[in-house]
């Protein structure tokens, strides 16, 4: 004799668990997808902002010395005032890479390796280039090596 307990009880069956199981799976590979990028993209954007931020003050300090090369970071005569940007030559730094009186290169590099360049010449025309760095694959901010 079965007791009312037993008899009214019910649940799951392992078909029904299976399915729930599969699409809680896919759901997951799909929002992995969808976020594995993102940590790129911000530290490319961070060095593009690093680059960008760099550019303009070295075009203040060009409006007061009338030379491009007394702003560029380097030598106990230079012009270019303390910016808060992390400037250096590794990764997740910003620095100027070349200058001259009426020109100058700024490089960006995120802290994946990724590296952006601003090139402006004596017309204030810039040119925006990038590429992958050590891993070979445009980044998450370069596209055909441009940004």
């Amino acid at each position: 004799m079965r007791t009312r307990l037993a008899h009214e009880e019910s649940g799951f069956t392992m078909p029904e668990l299976l399915v729930v199981v599969v699409i809680i799976g896919v759901l997951a590979a799909i929002a992995l997808v969808m976020f594995t990028g993102q940590k790129e993209k911000g530290e490319d954007a961070n060095a593009k902002s690093n680059a960008s931020a760099l550019v303009a003050a070295v075009d203040r300090c060009y409006v007061e010395t009338g030379n491009f090369a007394a702003c560029d970071g380097q030598g106990p005569n230079d012009e270019l005032d303390n910016t808060g940007l992390p400037i250096g030559s590794g990764n997740g730094k910003v620095s100027v890479t070349d200058s001259t009186v009426n020109t100058f290169k700024v490089t960006a590099i995120s802290t994946g390796g990724h590296h952006f360049n601003v090139e402006q010449g004596p017309t204030s025309k810039q040119v925006h280039t990038c590429d992958a760095g050590a891993s070979g694959t445009d980044g998450g901010g370069c596209s055909n090596g441009t940004w």
